[in-house]
């Protein structure tokens, strides 16, 4: 990665920071959606003051690209008008290299957590009873995620967790193949 954009989530009393979140994500998916090339976005996100510890992403979003074509062409200033009051972001700039500390996975996490919902998935996509499918997943132990999570909401008006987990690395990814959240297990980002 050598450029990037850094927003800003200003909360206060009214709206809360988890809200900022949920409507800068979807338009930041909307705008990557976009862009894709062969399924894959150009563009990765970062989070500097990811908090594991306390399940956070906090206030920060740097947006990454290897060219700064690919940052310009994400026309922030139309996407996110309506959130102008509560985002602010920067120019493109570049990674100052010197200012690298390492380098991190954003990764999506999906967890198999709700038996009903899956069930009702695997009979329609396998073609059995609803009750064989609940008894595929009877005595499986559900899981829960520990990363921090954004509200998305799919193509059909459905809400659901976005988990982002961090993995710490020491790989440099010369290469730049992010999915339409901007996250990728195999595309790091530098830290800083």
């Amino acid at each position: 990665m050598k450029y990037y954009i850094e927003l800003t989530l200003i909360s206060n009393e009214e709206i809360p920071l988890h809200f900022l979140w949920e409507k800068l994500y979807q338009q930041l998916h909307l705008v990557l959606v976009e862009r894709l090339e062969n399924d894959k976005s150009k563009v990765g996100a970062s989070f500097p003051k990811y908090n594991k510890e306390a399940k956070q992403l906090c206030n920060k979003l740097r947006l990454m690209a290897l060219e700064k074509k690919h940052l310009e062409t994400l026309n922030l200033d139309k996407y996110f008008s309506r959130l102008t009051d509560y985002v602010h972001w920067t120019n493109i700039k570049e990674i100052p290299v010197d200012k690298i500390t390492g380098y991190a996975f954003f990764k999506r996490e999906q967890v198999k957590s709700n038996h009903q919902r899956l069930a009702r998935r695997r009979a329609d996509k396998m073609g059995i009873s609803k009750q064989q499918a609940i008894d595929f997943f009877a005595g499986k132990t559900e899981s829960e995620s520990k990363a921090p999570f954004i509200y998305i909401k799919s193509s059909k008006g459905n809400r659901y967790p976005l988990f982002i987990l961090m993995t710490e690395t020491n790989i440099k990814s010369n290469s730049a193949e992010f999915s339409s959240y901007g996250l990728s297990s195999t595309s790091s980002v530098p830290i800083f």
